[in-house]
């Protein structure tokens, strides 16, 4: 049996030695491939972290199909996608104008701020939700957009005009009900 092998049958047992031994082999090597990815080595450290803790809960269900680094490597690019999907869901919340008079308590948690975006476009008309998503979250210049639609630039900012009350009107209602 290899070495690898045997680690995981060690850390399948729950041997704490194993853990330990896991840590040290692979967890530099992880920091660099995630710190190439995400750039803030905070970030990095926590994004990593995470990958070994999801590692260790999902390890049951590891067959061996692939190297451990491999199936390690699987379980960090959805962290990192995560990362960047709640990154961009910030920040999109913060590009919708008159936001701030919406905000009633700080959100500090991404992964809040992800959810309640999602939500809200969920709820929307699906045109009015795709718009913002071109804009804020793609970053498409409105003439761009109405390049995707096939409609004039002042039909497409009027759309957009609507598609960002939508959004408010939404916002507020599912702020409300994550208070209650």
């Amino acid at each position: 049996m290899s070495s690898e092998k045997q680690l995981i049958v060690r850390l399948k047992r729950g041997q704490s030695s194993a853990v330990r031994q896991w840590f040290t082999l692979y967890h530099d090597r992880m920091l660099r491939y995630v710190r190439n990815k995400v750039g803030d080595p905070q970030d990095g450290e926590e994004l990593v972290q995470e990958t070994f803790l999801n590692a260790l809960r999902q390890l049951p269900l590891f067959r061996g199909d692939a190297s451990l680094w491999t199936w390690m490597i699987a379980i960090a690019r959805h962290e990192i996608a995560d990362y960047y999907r709640k990154r961009y869901a910030k920040k999109a919340l913060h590009t919708v104008p008159l936001l701030d008079a919406l905000l009633t308590k700080p959100l500090d948690d991404t992964s809040e701020i992800s959810q309640l975006v999602t939500t809200c476009l969920a709820r929307m008309q699906a045109h009015s939700a795709e718009l913002l998503r071109l804009k804020y979250i793609d970053k498409k210049r409105v003439t761009e957009i109405a390049g995707v639609f096939g409609k004039t630039v002042k039909a497409i900012e009027s759309e957009l005009f609507r598609a960002r009350e939508e959004f408010r009107i939404v916002y507020s209602q599912v702020l409300v009900e994550s208070m209650m």
